[in-house]
């Protein structure tokens, strides 16, 4: 019987390559993996990785199933979980401290990846389809997100379990199914097919932030230095106009109250940007909620003005290719690579078709002149009421990088009825929002094509709440800038907290009046956790809006976690 022991644990050892005597020679040398075979490639980068080895013999054990104790063990591998080895188990069937599954499977129980819900864990059982994709969910710290998005919807008719975790892997690319419309949840998995749906995975677990821009608009002298670290800027120094008379034209300065206008000593930042190499375009801004008044006395929006007719779109492209080629006279020189389109607020068909006839156009005219194309879009909401004049798919095709503003899902304004009650959930950016935004923008039919143009939008926003006996007593809602909140969260009294549902944090603090805030705002943890989701998706572009406002605070005598810039260099 102990000789029987022995041979199951050494079995076991074999089958995970624990023992020295399992490493490769080469890592191709698998002689039971034939050239060309569906998961060569899989294979390879997970023994690269130090993720698997063979099973001794210069054998692989493909066709061989997978139990639920090797699969432990690659995600803690894949994880870089600390092994641990506590003096008891956590189910009656891994009380055997000896065994090689043992610690591997005590390390996921830790780090949440399992429970306890059952008595046993049966590591020795082949791993279901199902297993492994809340196995690996629940290790990515995605257990309360499934709650949310099982009813995303999937295209999987056998799944009635699990659907939130299997929603998920589906999403991030970990499985594809066993057919167009099932999923096969029972199904066991052998090594090749378990490894195959790991690296899908592992590649976008590990990668890194691979492209960081900036906007540079309204006030952002005081962090010019931090585009240093990046790879583009777009300076936010021109508005989109149109008028009956003139057509559509390119306002860089501050008539008619634009906000969005050349700078005086503008070649402080522009020489700045030259200096350290950052190329910097021309951000073009426009939205719906202007109105223009037409030459036949009716009234439309400043988007439709320019964006229905041939004519003005021609016109518009033709103000900004002037204003990209123009000679600056104190700059000696034209101060940009290219331009980023930010027209908002766009709704309807009518305006989708013509904001890509428009796009289409610039990006030929562009493209003759050598200089880049970015593009900020709204993200596609999953209650349905969104601005749904952005085709993803053709702004892709046309951009060189497409900026999702995935922010800003708070209200303004509390509705009237929810005012005298608790309700005070309205974070900025909720992570089950920006799961569908990301979600919708990568998808495969509609989204944009090519995911490494994606970029992912952060904002440095605040809202919150008068309150008083811990109602909301206001309907408006207060906002603070990034130094303000520093100022609270260092003022003795106010109270951090952070919700792991929407991973945002919120501040509360008390007014000398007897009221108090709840304040929603975005700090380390909650931009990690974005970045990190938007990854899975494949999305390693990070875009921030805007500098001069980006918390670059140190920890005080406590963890504040408001130093997002290091947070975000911290990710590339």
């Amino acid at each position: 019987m102990k000789g029987k022991i022995i041979a199951l644990l050494l079995a076991g050892a074999l089958c995970l390559g624990l023992l020295p005597g399992t490493a490769l020679a080469a890592v191709a040398g698998f002689t039971d993996v034939p050239d060309g075979h569906w998961a060569e490639a899989s294979i390879t980068e997970a023994v690269q990785q130090g993720l698997v080895k063979g099973i001794g013999g210069n054998k692989f054990g493909l066709g061989i199933k997978i139990t639920r104790g090797e699969f432990a063990l690659l995600m803690c591998r894949m994880m870089g979980w600390d092994l641990v080895t506590p003096a008891s188990g956590s189910y009656d069937d891994n009380q055997d401290t000896t065994a090689w599954y043992y610690s591997a499977v005590e390390t996921a129980y830790l780090n949440g990846a399992v429970t306890a819900e059952n008595k046993n864990f049966r590591p020795r059982d082949a791993i279901t389809r199902e297993e492994m994709a809340v196995m690996l969910v629940r290790a990515l710290g995605y257990t309360v997100l499934s709650g949310v998005v099982q009813d995303y919807g999937l295209p999987f008719k056998d799944v009635s379990t699990n659907k939130g975790y299997i929603t998920i892997a589906y999403d991030i690319g970990m499985t594809k199914g066993t057919t167009s419309v099932t999923f096969s949840p029972r199904q066991t998995a052998s090594r090749e097919e378990a490894i195959t749906m790991l690296m899908r995975v592992y590649d976008k677990y590990a990668s890194k932030i691979t492209w960081l821009h900036g906007f540079y608009a309204i006030s952002s002298y005081s962090q010019k230095e931090l585009a240093a670290d990046m790879d583009a800027v777009s300076l936010g120094w021109s508005r989109m106009e149109y008028s009956a008379g003139t057509g559509a034209w390119l306002n860089t300065t501050g008539s008619d109250s634009n906000e969005y206008k050349i700078p005086s000593g503008y070649t402080l930042a522009t020489d700045y940007f030259k200096q350290e190499g950052v190329p910097a375009n021309l951000s073009v801004y426009m939205d719906t909620s202007r109105k223009v008044t037409l030459s036949d006395g009716t009234q439309t929006d400043m988007c439709s003005a320019v964006l229905l007719t041939a004519a003005a779109r021609t016109q518009a492209v033709s103000a900004i290719v002037n204003e990209v080629t123009k000679i600056y006279s104190e700059a000696g020189a034209n101060i940009y690579s290219g331009v980023t389109i930010d027209f908002e607020g766009m709704k309807g068909s009518a305006l989708k078709e013509g904001f890509t006839a428009f796009l289409n156009e610039l990006n030929t005219a562009l493209d003759k002149l050598g200089k880049t194309l970015y593009v900020t879009v709204p993200p596609v909401t999953a209650d349905g009421v969104y601005y749904d004049g952005y085709d993803y798919k053709a702004i892709g095709n046309a951009a060189d990088e497409v900026i999702l503003m995935a922010h800003d899902y708070n209200a303004d304004t509390m509705d009237a009825v929810l005012v005298g009650t608790g309700f005070t959930a309205t974070p900025l950016t909720p992570l089950e929002q920006v799961y569908y935004a990301l979600r919708e923008i990568t998808d495969p039919d509609t989204g944009v094509a090519d995911t490494s143009k994606i970029v992912l939008a952060l904002s440095m926003d605040s809202v919150g709440w008068h309150m008083q006996n811990e109602k909301v007593i206001d309907a408006a809602s207060v906002s603070l800038t990034p130094s303000e909140i520093y100022t609270k969260l260092t003022t003795a009294g106010a109270v951090m907290h952070y919700s792991e549902r929407y991973q945002n944090p919120y501040i509360t603090y008390n007014n000398t009046d007897g009221t108090s805030v709840l304040l929603w705002y975005e700090d380390a943890r909650s931009v990690e956790a974005k970045i990190k989701l938007a990854r899975l998706f494949g999305v390693t572009g990070v875009s921030v809006w805007r500098l001069g406002t980006i918390p670059t605070y140190d920890d005080d005598v406590k963890p504040l976690y408001f130093n997002i810039w290091s947070e975000i260099l911290s990710e590339r």
